[in-house]
């Protein structure tokens, strides 16, 4: 399990990152690129899980308590391909195919947040 984002979601953390995206931080790609170096023979696809909490964000103990009602969740399986394996770390050209994929996934991650939030 890798969280790309790295940490929660604040509006503070959003606006000192500059975030170009409604919802989410900037992901950090090296983690997954870790996981995926090493790893990424034995796997077959990633998971991209996305939960939204229409009422707004809870905490863990908020949770513990009952005290959310209503959680929304999106699981995407998505096929590794040739796009996201390869040498992150000393592929510059991978690097920055790698990086055009995963600000992708997010724009549409973002985009997937908002519907979740209308519907």
């Amino acid at each position: 399990m890798n969280f790309v984002e790295g940490t929660r979601f604040t509006i503070d953390k959003h606006r000192k990152q500059e975030s170009p995206y409604n919802n989410l931080l900037r992901p950090k790609a090296g983690g997954v690129a870790f996981v995926l170096a090493a790893m990424g023979e034995h796997l077959n696809h990633i998971l991209d899980i996305t939960i939204v909490y229409p009422a707004g964000p809870k905490s863990f103990w908020a949770l513990l308590c009952g005290k959310i009602s209503r959680i929304k969740v999106s699981v995407k399986s998505l096929p590794l391909s040739g796009e996201i394996l390869g040498d992150y770390f000393e592929n510059r050209e991978f690097r920055e195919r790698y990086h055009n994929w995963l600000n992708t996934l997010w724009h549409e991650k973002d985009s997937r947040i908002e519907a979740m939030m209308q519907s």
